[in-house]
């Protein structure tokens, strides 16, 4: 059975979260409808219980998922609860009783877990084969270091903000936390290069995923004056960072509240999470690191659909995270396949050049409810992608010139402290070819692409019917033409009559 739709539950320290998933026919997956509380179950901790009123407080939160889950109709939904959870003794007696009230039936993870699919949200997301990971929650932060996307170590460590921010604070409110004292305890627990098992010259990306984390890089947006709003792949250095500490540090958490991209759900924990990754990043020696808004939640999907037997007894192996980290969607304009592939073979375009085309044929269907300019800009952009920013605007543009050429100087002027100069003719050279492959998807005609010179296409093209834009796509080889510098020349064969 095809699944269309799915919703994740995660039930953390801080909050519980919801996340519906529309699932497309090329093995992606985008959130449409999401819910957060914010439970602060760490707080409500005793002696290790979790106290009744906190216990109530997450159940009718969960009675409300569940109002939202029955109404969009989904069936098929994975629930995991992580640090507070696990570490209550009374953890049986809460999943039992949120199975009882609110129908959800809630997989404890363990730390090890945790971790794991956390980091196979992030990366599946990102694609960087070597990475030191990290997910900074309210009760811990999970750690994992993999080369060529080979898992070699996990870590959990009871530095979570919620953790540390209750830990070194007076009264319920935080208004006074001792940050020395803080930073002291947080150099003990972090782990050292030689306890990762990462030798000076092991270079790995930082990558980081948690709604901390997700704060501080839309405030250095807010900061800098950065013309996209988007937190996926952008790149924080240590020394914004620096900055930003030095900025909030002394601030009372109303003052921090003020600022939109922090907000008042995370003023009063911010701090402690700033202060994390900053002795993360200078004890283990990274100048900068790499957001990634898929995490947990997108990682728990993709395992449970990709192995849901497995998933489902525990029994998910390394090479299984492994494939999932890697997976590649397919590529709804396989029409044009043998064309892409000509190309490059010609070293008509880069293995980069390649890269940005592929995500831009994925993306075509855009051009069949194409309205304005701001309509394709934001449907590309919203998408969590691989592709640097840059990447993805890049992409988003070509898409945009392929049918709105005089639209493209202004919104290059507009995102110029993004792209570079060189951008615009990458633009043009994409869009030529994503032209021609709009006309083969939307026809669903098959396609073969040969070369008996080194500056010569010809294309046989072979559409399902009689009706086919002949003289549209003459005009786009002729564009085609002027911006590779060759000939190319097509072939149309249509159908018997009666076909």
């Amino acid at each position: 059975m095809k699944i269309k739709a799915a919703s994740v539950l995660d039930l953390g320290s801080n909050s519980v979260k919801l996340a519906n998933y529309a699932i497309n026919r090329y093995g992606t997956y985008k959130p449409y409808h999401q819910e957060s509380v914010r439970l602060k179950l760490f707080d409500g901790m005793e002696d290790e219980i979790l106290r009744e009123e906190y216990v109530d407080k997450t159940v009718e939160s969960l009675k409300l998922f569940r109002n939202i889950v029955d109404f969009e109709n989904i069936s098929y939904v994975i629930s995991v609860a992580t640090s507070a959870i696990r570490d209550a003794k009374n953890r049986d007696e809460i999943v039992q009783r949120i199975h009882r009230e609110a129908g959800f039936d809630f997989r404890i993870l363990s730390d090890h877990d945790e971790a794991v699919f956390s980091y196979t949200g992030a990366l599946r997301a990102l694609r960087i084969p070597s990475v030191l990971f990290f997910d900074i929650g309210g009760g811990s932060l999970e750690m994992v270091l993999a080369k060529n996307y080979e898992i070699k170590k996990v870590l959990s460590l009871p530095l979570g903000v919620l953790r540390l921010t209750k830990m070194f604070s007076d009264g319920p409110t935080y208004e006074t936390t001792d940050l020395d004292r803080m930073t002291s305890h947080v150099r003990k627990i972090l782990p050292s290069r030689d306890d990762l098992g990462m030798p000076n010259s092991d270079r790995p990306v930082l990558v980081g995923v948690g709604g901390i984390l997700r704060a501080l890089a839309r405030y250095d947006q807010y900061r800098r004056g950065y013309s996209l709003s988007k937190v996926h792949n952008y790149r924080l250095g240590y020394d914004s960072l620096a900055e930003i500490y030095k900025r909030i540090h002394s601030l009372p958490v109303d003052k921090i509240a003020s600022i939109h991209a922090i907000g008042k759900g995370r003023a009063d924990i911010v701090k402690a999470g700033n202060l994390v990754i900053l002795q993360l990043m200078k004890t283990l020696g990274f100048d900068s690191l790499t957001v990634s808004a898929h995490g947990l939640r997108e990682g728990t999907l993709a395992l449970s659909l990709q192995y849901p037997k497995k998933f489902g007894d525990e029994s998910l192996t390394p090479s299984d995270i492994r494939d999932v980290v890697c997976a590649r969607p397919s590529d709804p304009a396989e029409s044009a396949g043998n064309l892409v592939h000509l190309m490059f073979s010609m070293n008509l375009m880069s293995g980069h050049e390649r890269d940005l085309l592929s995500y831009a044929l994925t993306e075509i269907d855009n051009l069949g409810a194409f309205r304005d300019v701001e309509n394709v800009l934001y449907s590309v952009m919203d998408n969590d992608s691989h592709l640097s920013h840059k990447d993805q605007l890049t992409v988003a543009l070509a898409l945009i010139y392929s049918k709105k050429k005089n639209k493209i100087d202004p919104l290059i002027l507009r995102f110029e402290n993004i792209l570079e100069s060189s951008d615009k003719k990458l633009i043009k050279k994409i869009s030529s070819v994503v032209s021609i492959c709009d006309i083969f998807h939307k026809t669903s005609a098959r396609v073969d692409a040969a070369s008996d010179a080194p500056d010569s296409i010809t294309l046989s093209i072979r559409p399902k019917t009689r009706i086919f834009p002949e003289m549209l796509l003459h005009q786009m080889c002729r564009r085609l033409e002027g911006t590779l510098g060759i000939s190319l020349e097509s072939d149309v064969h249509y159908p018997e009559s009666g076909l």
